[in-house]
C-alpha cells in the first residue's frame, strides 16, 4: 500500500514539473510569434463608402502607426452565393496566400490592426483574423452581422446599446466593447459659414433604421413645405450610398422639382430659390461629405442617418431631424437623450403647422427652423474625446489579448 502511494507522488510530482515547464515555455515563445510576425501598421477594410470613410480614418489615425487603405473585394449578393463564397474565403487559403476578400493583401503580410465599419467590409476583416490565427486586432464600428466575439473591438454606440439591452439586459455588457454617445466621425468643430441668408444642406438616410424609423414619401413633402417658408439662399441635397430605390425616385419629384417650380407670390419680400443641387454618394466624382457639410449655416437630416447627424454635430453644426416625431422604440429614447443634450432639434419651421407656439429661446432669438417650442443654447460636443477614449480602448485591448 505504501509502495503504491509512493509512487503515485513521484508520478504527481513528475507531472507537475513537467507542467510548469510548459507554462514558462510555451507562452513567450507564443508572444514572441505573435508580435514579431505582424506588420507595425493598420489596415482600413473599406468598400468607398463615403460616410464611414471618415469614421475609420479617424480611429486609424489614432492609433498612432502607419495607414493603409484595403479596398474589399464584393462578394456576391445571392444570399446562398455568399454564404458558400465567405465559407470558401475564411476556411480556403489560396496557394499563393492570397485574401479572397480583401485587395493585394497576402497571409505573409498581415497588419497589427484591421478596422472596418460596413457589412460589405465585414467579410474581409473575418478573414484577416482568421489567416492570423486571431494575432490581428480587428475592430468594427457598429454593431456586426456576426457572432460579437468574432471581432476583437466593438465600437458602439448608445444606441446600439439600447439595442442589445432589449434583447437581453447582459448582452449590453460586452468586455470587447466599448460605447460613445454619438458615432465615431473622425471630424472636430469648424469656424460656421457667414451668409446673410441661410444655406442648408439636407441628408437623406437609407430609408430605414431598424430600432424605429422608416422613411416616407410624406417626410419627402414635410421637408419642402417646411424649406418653402424660409429665406434660403441655396439648397443642396445628399444622397446616401446605399439609399431605398424607391425614395430616390422619389427625391427628384417630390423635393427637386417642387422646390424649383416654387410659385412666385408678387407680395412677398422672400426670394425663390434657384441654387439648388443633388449629390448623390452612389455615384463616383461627388465632392467630399465634410467638406459639403461645412458650407452650411443649417443642417437637416432624416431620422434615419444617424452617421451624417454625428458628423454634423461633431463639426458643431446645428442639426435639425425630420420626421423626429415619428420615431419610436429604441429610437425614440435615443433621439430624446440628443434633444436632452441641446444637440439636435426637431424640423419645424417658422410660419409651419404649430407657428402659434413660436417662442424665441433664453437668449432672446427665434429658431426659424424649429419653432414648436423654447430652446436653451445649442450644446457641445467633444468628438475628439470619444476618439482618444476608442484609440486607448483598442491599444489595451491588444495588450490583452496578446499578453
Amino acid at each position: 500500500m505504501s509502495t503504491t502511494l509512493g509512487n503515485l507522488l513521484r508520478l504527481s510530482v513528475r507531472a507537475t514539473r513537467v507542467h510548469r515547464r510548459w507554462i514558462t515555455i510555451i507562452p513567450k515563445r507564443t508572444r514572441v510569434e505573435r508580435h514579431s510576425s505582424l506588420l507595425p501598421e493598420t489596415w482600413i477594410i473599406s468598400d468607398d463608402n463615403a460616410i464611414t470613410n471618415y469614421s475609420t480614418a479617424g480611429v486609424a489615425h489614432a492609433l498612432g502607426l502607419p495607414v493603409e487603405t484595403k479596398r474589399v473585394i464584393p462578394q456576391p449578393t445571392i444570399p446562398i452565393i455568399g454564404q458558400l463564397s465567405g465559407l470558401r474565403s475564411l476556411f480556403g487559403e489560396s496557394s499563393n496566400g492570397k485574401l479572397s476578400c480583401v485587395e493585394d493583401a497576402y497571409t505573409e503580410s498581415m497588419p497589427r490592426f484591421a478596422i472596418a465599419a460596413t457589412r460589405q467590409a465585414l467579410p474581409g476583416l473575418l478573414e484577416i483574423r482568421k489567416r492570423t490565427d486571431g494575432r490581428t486586432m480587428t475592430v468594427y464600428l457598429g454593431l456586426p452581422d456576426t457572432k460579437l466575439s468574432n471581432v476583437d473591438a466593438l465600437l458602439l454606440t448608445r444606441l446600439d446599446q439600447m439595442k442589445l439591452r432589449s434583447i437581453g439586459p447582459g448582452r449590453a455588457n460586452l468586455d470587447n466593447a466599448i460605447s460613445t454617445l454619438l458615432p465615431i466621425s473622425g471630424l472636430s468643430p469648424i469656424t460656421p459659414v457667414s451668409a446673410p441668408d441661410p444655406s442648408v444642406v439636407i441628408c437623406i438616410g437609407t430609408g430605414f433604421e431598424p430600432s424605429g424609423f422608416r422613411l416616407l414619401t410624406t417626410d419627402y413633402d414635410r421637408i419642402v413645405d417646411g424649406i418653402l417658408h424660409l429665406p434660403l439662399s441655396r439648397i443642396r441635397i445628399v444622397m446616401d450610398p446605399e439609399p431605398n430605390r424607391g425614395m430616390r425616385s422619389a427625391l427628384e419629384s417630390r423635393v427637386v422639382k417642387r422646390i424649383r417650380e416654387q410659385p412666385i407670390d408678387p407680395n412677398s419680400t422672400k426670394k425663390p430659390v434657384t441654387d439648388v443641387e443633388v449629390i448623390d454618394y452612389a455615384v463616383g466624382g461627388q465632392p467630399p461629405l465634410a467638406e459639403v457639410l461645412a458650407s452650411a449655416t443649417h443642417v437637416i437630416a432624416t431620422a434615419d442617418n444617424i452617421p451624417v447627424i454625428s458628423m454634423a454635430v461633431s463639426m458643431g453644426l446645428p442639426v435639425y431631424i425630420a420626421g423626429m416625431e415619428r420615431v419610436s422604440n429604441e429610437l425614440r429614447s435615443y433621439y430624446h437623450m440628443l434633444d436632452g443634450r441641446n444637440l439636435v432639434r426637431r424640423f419645424y419651421p417658422q410660419n409651419s403647422r404649430y407657428s402659434y407656439m413660436l417662442a424665441p429661446d433664453i437668449t432672446g432669438n427665434v429658431d426659424e427652423f424649429s419653432a414648436i417650442r423654447d430652446h436653451d443654447p445649442w450644446g457641445t460636443y467633444d468628438a475628439q474625446q470619444d476618439l482618444s477614449d476608442v484609440a486607448e480602448f483598442i491599444k489595451e485591448r491588444y495588450i490583452e489579448i496578446n499578453s
